[in-house]
């Protein structure tokens, strides 16, 4: 399955390509669709080649992506009612920020300063969300508003925007994971326990109302909960979710520290001290590279991982041809599992992230002229029939 959303790393690395930014100023701003905006920023001091300033085009899209583009992409002949308020007040501002809020998947540009700053929040988690800020935090406008009162959370319009919510990064040591660890494990063989226990009374009681279906609902349920208990059972599943780094991380570090990433974890299967300790060596090792990244002067590169799909032509003058390369994955470090695929290098993340996503753009833009011009063929092909008839 191809990648469409951006991990923790992968924001930490793109915020840091963006801070090149600092110091140019809002142009413009347009909608390409209701949830990606362009911005246009200016740096009149920046002289091109050609004699002009130097212009960047800032691409954002709620719950998705942001990088910066070298495609220029049709733009909203009418601009959104959201569209005229972020030009009303951040158009001719100097972006004096660009940071990731926590380590959480959400991203904060700073224009202008003092009691005349105005934020724009990038939400990349969920259903995603862009707003527009004052100096104070408070909510100007924003494209999707909700809120979660377990939290004590409102994402609303006129509503402080809770940026103290956001998770703060914290090293993760031995006692750290260990403590991630069992707690994770415990709530998973909880679940298990409750799925068990359900099953058996859904049975029971399925044998009492209808015995005909006692050999059909319990293979069904027990198959189901099989399923989700394995998954959840894994290693890779457990750190995941012990860390928040997603995945695709979580089975980097585990390949990392010489683990199979699909080793069973729970009542039966116990991880031992030297087992964490070779993780906790391992997520140093990516911590390492995390921290350089948000804090040191690195600026990481960006790779594209591809998938090769045989088209069946079997002429060997033209077989090496006919194998299609389609772009799978991008990541700001070439993660273990990867490392046998191939791919392109790409001297910033920034560049690997615009290539991906706008080659994603012109194949998605093909099949549906593809598909437009099929539809209209099969009309016309009718037409021809209904007349010889």
């Amino acid at each position: 399955m191809v990648k469409v959303r951006m991990n923790t790393a992968d924001v930490a690395a793109e915020v840091k390509c963006l801070r090149k930014l600092i110091g140019m100023r809002c142009a413009n701003v347009y909608d390409i669709s209701p949830k990606t905006y362009l911005f246009k920023l200016m740096n009149s001091s920046g002289i091109t080649e050609s004699g002009e300033s130097e212009k960047v085009l800032l691409l954002m899209e709620s719950g998705v992506r942001l990088h910066t583009t070298q495609y220029m992409r049709d733009k909203s002949t009418t601009p959104s009612g959201f569209t005229l308020k972020l030009r009303r007040h951040i158009r001719t501002r100097r972006l004096e920020d660009v940071r990731q809020l926590g380590y959480d998947r959400i991203i904060l540009f700073q224009f202008g300063l003092g009691a005349n700053a105005h934020y724009i929040i990038l939400e990349l988690y969920a259903q995603g969300n862009i707003l527009l800020t004052d100096h104070e935090f408070t909510v100007m406008t924003l494209l999707r508003s909700h809120r979660d009162d377990n939290k004590g959370l409102a994402i609303m319009s006129r509503h402080r925007y809770p940026s103290e919510a956001c998770r703060l990064f914290s090293r993760t040591d031995f006692t750290k994971l260990k403590a991630s660890l069992t707690q994770c494990r415990s709530s998973n063989d909880f679940e298990a326990s409750e799925v068990d226990a359900s099953i058996k009374t859904c049975s029971n009681n399925s044998d009492q109302v209808k015995k005909i279906n006692t050999s059909i609902l319990p293979a069904k349920e027990k198959k189901a909960s099989d399923g989700a208990r394995s998954k959840k059972s894994t290693l890779k599943a457990i750190l995941g979710e012990a860390l928040s780094y997603g995945p695709a991380l979580a089975e980097h570090i585990i390949l990392d520290a010489d683990l199979a990433p699909h080793m069973k974890v729970g009542n039966d299967y116990k991880i031992d001290e030297g087992t964490i300790s070779n993780l906790v060596q391992a997520i140093t090792k990516f911590e390492d590279w995390l921290m350089d990244v948000i804090s040191g002067s690195k600026v990481p590169e960006g790779y594209i991982l591809m998938q090769i799909k045989d088209t069946h032509i079997m002429e060997p003058a033209i077989k090496e041809s006919a194998m299609d390369k389609v772009y799978d994955e991008f990541c700001p470090i070439l993660l273990n599992q990867f490392k046998s695929r191939a791919c392109i290098q790409f001297e910033t993340f920034d560049a690997a992230l615009d290539e991906f996503y706008s080659k994603i753009e012109s194949q998605r833009s093909e099949q549906q002229q593809k598909s437009k011009e099929s539809s209209a063929m099969q009309k016309l092909n009718k037409i021809r029939l209904d007349q010889q008839d």
